[in-house]
C-alpha cells in the first residue's frame, strides 16, 4: 500500500470543499482551519473562489453583498455549533448556505438518541433550520459530510486536530467509574482495569464515535479491510467500536486492499513525552517555540531578523513563520526535523541553505575547517537573504528559510541550556532507582522546590530559579510512569522500587513544599493557572494538590495487567547505567519480529462471527494468531500523543526488520511537556465538554 494515496485522500477531502466555495464567505472553526493549514492553507481556498475567509465566531458576519456561505466544522450541528451557525446568518444577508461537516449522519443520529440508518433527517432538519435563519424557506441549505480531520505533517505521520485534548482514561479515572457504578447499584467485576463503552458518559461516548467514523471513511477513501488491534484499556473501546462499526460492514465485504490499524494508549507511557530526552529537532522545536495561535502541533517563527529595518520597528505587524509549506524543499526539509537526528537533521539544514543560496547565486561562506556545525553558521547563511537585492530569493524560498530560522532559533532561545539541565535531572532520578543509600525521588523533587525559593547573592542580584514548579510536576509525570508498579526482577527489586517511589513520609513533604511554592506565587503561570482555577485559596489548592497525587498514582498503575509491556525501565547495574525503554519501540521490535512470537498484550479486535469462529478454530488448530504486520500497511494510532522521537524510532525498528509492510504514524497531536502536564493533571478527561 503505497504512501501516496494516502497523502493524496488527505488532500483530496478539500478539493471537494473548494468545489462548493466558489463566490463564499467560507468560516472555518479551529480545529478544520489547522488541518487545512497543513492541506494547502487559506490559498488554497481562494484559488477555489472564495471571496473572503473567517473565523467560526458569533461575532463575525458577512457583508450586504455576500449572499453566498460556507461553513466547515469539525463538531456536532448542535448546542454551540448551531447557536454561532444561527448568529452568523441572522447577521448576514445569505441566500445560499453551505454546511461542511466532517461528523456524519450515523453519529449525528445518536446524539439525537435515533436509531443508526441511512437515512439524512438530521441533515434534512438542520438544512429546513438554516432556511429559517436566512428568512426565506425557498433560500438554498445544504449539509454534507466531508472527513475534514486529517493534518498531514510529513510523508508517514498525521494529527487529528478535533481530538487534540482527547486522552486515555488512567486507573484513577477507571476507579471513578467504578465508583460512580457502584453508586447507581451496578454490579462491577474484579477486573479494575477493563472498561466498556456503556460504562462511558455521553460526550465521550459521541467523541469516540465521531472518531472512528473519521478513521472508517479513511480506510473507504483507500479501499481497505481493517483489522482493528489495541494495546490498553482505553484503546480496546474505540477499537471494539470501530470494528463493529454498523456502517462500515458493507465496504469490509467489498474493499480490495487489506490494512492493520493499531491503538495505542498514550498513558502506557508518558516518560519520553514528558522528559528531555530526545534526540529530535523538531520535538525542540516544538518545546521551545511559542504554538502557532490556535494550533495543536506548528509553531510562531520570528523572521524580524530577515527583513528591512523598518520591519523590524514594528514585529508585531509581521506575520510569523511556520512548519508548514507547500513546496517539496520545504515538505523534505520538516521530515528531515521529524525523522533524522538533531545532528543530522541541522546537516541537512545546512545543505538546504548552501544550495538555495548557490541557486540564487549569492556569496555563500564555507568554513574552512570542518567543526560542529551550529546557529552561528546558519544564521550565516541566513543573512545572505536580508540583503536589499535578495527579496526575489527571500520570496522564492521562503518555506525553507522559515524552517532554517526555526532551527536557529530554538538552538539560540535562552532555555534550550534549562532543557539540557532538566536532562541531567531526568537521568539522575533514573540512575538512583532502586539504590538503597540514595534518597527517594519524590525527596529529591522536594530538595529540588526548596531549592528554586529566590536568593540574593553576594552582589544583591536574584538568582535564577534551577527548576519551577510547571519543571516539578513534569518530573513527577515522569517519575511515576516511568518507576510505576514495575515487573523488573526479583521482589527485592520490586520492592526497593516501590519504596524508591512512594515513601509515604516523602510525599507528604513534597505535597506540602508545592502547597508553600503555590501560594508563595504573586501571579500564577498559565499552566499553574489551568491546575488551580481562579480560586487561590490554601484549602483548594490543598485539595488540588491531593487529587494530583491521587491521578499520579493511577498513571503509576497505568501498565498494570500487561504481561509483555509492564516496564519501560531497565535498571541500572555494575555492567551497565540505568535506562528508559520507550514503549512504541517494544511493540514494533515484537510485531515485526522475524520468529513471530505471540504478543499477548496487543489484542485483535473481532469484527463479526466471522472473525469470532475463525478465532475459535485456532483454539484446535496449529493456525498463527492475527498479528498487526500481516497486511500490506500498518496505522499506528496513538490516542492521547505522540512525539517526533517516537515517530523515528518506530520507523528505525520498521527498518531494522525490513519488511515490506509500510507503517503509518498517527495520533491526536504532537506533544510537548506541558502538554503532558495539562492532560495528566488539569483536563477532566472522563467528562469532555464538546459543546452539545
Amino acid at each position: 500500500m503505497p504512501g501516496k494515496p494516502l497523502q493524496g485522500w488527505f488532500t483530496g477531502v478539500w478539493d471537494r470543499v473548494c468545489a462548493k466555495v466558489n463566490k463564499a464567505v467560507v468560516f472555518l472553526d479551529g480545529p478544520s482551519a489547522e488541518v487545512l493549514h497543513w492541506c494547502g492553507g487559506a490559498a488554497r481556498l481562494f484559488k477555489a473562489g472564495a471571496v473572503n475567509v473567517k473565523e467560526f465566531s458569533s461575532f463575525e458576519s458577512a457583508k450586504d453583498d455576500q449572499p453566498k456561505a460556507v461553513f466547515v466544522l469539525s463538531s456536532v450541528l448542535k448546542g454551540q455549533a448551531m447557536t454561532v451557525i444561527r448568529d452568523i446568518i441572522t447577521a448576514s444577508q445569505f441566500q445560499y448556505c453551505v454546511v461542511v461537516c466532517s461528523v456524519n449522519h450515523y453519529t449525528h443520529q445518536t446524539v439525537h438518541g435515533a436509531q443508526e440508518s441511512e437515512s439524512r433527517e438530521v441533515f434534512d432538519q438542520f438544512e429546513e433550520k438554516m432556511c429559517e435563519w436566512m428568512g426565506n424557506m425557498n433560500y438554498t441549505a445544504e449539509v454534507l459530510y466531508e472527513p475534514v480531520s486529517f493534518a498531514p505533517i510529513c510523508p508517514g505521520l498525521f494529527t487529528t486536530p478535533a481530538y487534540s485534548s482527547m486522552f486515555p482514561l488512567t486507573p484513577s479515572d477507571m476507579d471513578s467509574i467504578r465508583q460512580m457504578r457502584i453508586a447507581r447499584g451496578e454490579a462491577v467485576g474484579d477486573d479494575s482495569m477493563k472498561i466498556d463503552f456503556s460504562h462511558l458518559s455521553t460526550d465521550l461516548q459521541i467523541w469516540i464515535k465521531m472518531l472512528v467514523s473519521n478513521l472508517s471513511s479513511l480506510f473507504e477513501g483507500l479501499n481497505v479491510r481493517e483489522d482493528c488491534y489495541a494495546v490498553g484499556p482505553f484503546s480496546r473501546v474505540i477499537a471494539s467500536e470501530l470494528a463493529n462499526l454498523n456502517s462500515a460492514k458493507n465496504r469490509r465485504k467489498t474493499a480490495a486492499n487489506k490494512a492493520s490499524i493499531l491503538f495505542v494508549d498514550r498513558s502506557l507511557d508518558m516518560v519520553g513525552p514528558c522528559g528531555h530526552q530526545t534526540d529530535s529537532l523538531a520535538d525542540k522545536v516544538i518545546t521551545l517555540l511559542p504554538r502557532l495561535q490556535g494550533h495543536t502541533v506548528d509553531v510562531s517563527i520570528n523572521m524580524t531578523s530577515l527583513l528591512s529595518k523598518g520591519a523590524q520597528l514594528y514585529p508585531q505587524l509581521i506575520c510569523p513563520g511556520t512548519l508548514s509549506h507547500a513546496d517539496s524543499a520545504s515538505q523534505a526539509l520538516l521530515n528531515s526535523f521529524v525523522t533524522l537526528k538533531q545532528k543530522e537533521c541541522l546537516m541537512d539544514v545546512n545543505r538546504h541553505l548552501v544550495e538555495v543560496a548557490t541557486q540564487e547565486k549569492l556569496l555563500v561562506s564555507l568554513p574552512t575547517k570542518p567543526g560542529r556545525l551550529g546557529a552561528q553558521q546558519l544564521e550565516g547563511h541566513l543573512k545572505l537573504f536580508r540583503e536589499p537585492d535578495s527579496t526575489r530569493a527571500f520570496v522564492q524560498h521562503a518555506g525553507v528559510l522559515q524552517l532554517a530560522m526555526a532551527a536557529v532559533q530554538t538552538l539560540n532561545h535562552p532555555l534550550y541550556p534549562h532543557t539540557e539541565e532538566l536532562l541531567g535531572l531526568e537521568k539522575t532520578l533514573m540512575q538512583n532507582a532502586g539504590d538503597q543509600d540514595c534518597p527517594t525521588a519524590l525527596h529529591q523533587l522536594t530538595q529540588l522546590l526548596q531549592e528554586r525559593e529566590e536568593s540574593k547573592d553576594r552582589g544583591g542580584r536574584t538568582r535564577r530559579q534551577r527548576c519551577s514548579l510547571e519543571d516539578v510536576l513534569a518530573l513527577l509525570v515522569f517519575v511515576y510512569s516511568l518507576l510505576g508498579e514495575e515487573h523488573v526482577g526479583t521482589a527485592e527489586e520490586e520492592g526497593r522500587l516501590r519504596d524508591y517511589l512512594v515513601n509515604p513520609s516523602d510525599e507528604e513533604e513534597l505535597k506540602e513544599t508545592i502547597i508553600h511554592a503555590i501560594l508563595s506565587q504573586a501571579t500564577l503561570s498559565p499552566e499553574l493557572q489551568s491546575l488551580v482555577g481562579e480560586n487561590t485559596t490554601e484549602d483548594r489548592i490543598r485539595s488540588v494538590i491531593n487529587d494530583v497525587f491521587i491521578k499520579l498514582k493511577g498513571l503509576g498503575r497505568a501498565r498494570t495487567g500487561l504481561q509483555q509491556f509492564g516496564s519501560v525501565f531497565t535498571p541500572g547495574s555494575v555492567t551497565q547505567v540505568a535506562s528508559y525503554r520507550p514503549l512504541v519501540r517494544q511493540l514494533m521490535e515484537q510485531i515485526f519480529h522475524p520468529d513471530k512470537p505471540d504478543v499477548p498484550d496487543v489484542e485483535h479486535l473481532s469484527s463479526g462471527l466471522t472473525d469470532l469462529l475463525k478465532s475459535g478454530f485456532r483454539m484446535f488448530m496449529s493456525v498463527s494468531k492475527p498479528r498487526p504486520s500481516d497486511h500490506p500497511l500498518l496505522m499506528v494510532y496513538v490516542v492521547g500523543g505522540v512525539t517526533c522521537q517516537e515517530v523515528r524510532l518506530i520507523r528505525e525498528a520498521v527498518a531494522a526488520a525490513k519488511t515490506e509492510t509500510e507503517v503509518v504514524v498517527g495520533s491526536t497531536r504532537l506533544l510537548k511537556p506541558s502538554d503532558v502536564v495539562h492532560q495528566v493533571l488539569c483536563q477532566n478527561n472522563l467528562f469532555p465538554d464538546l459543546g452539545l
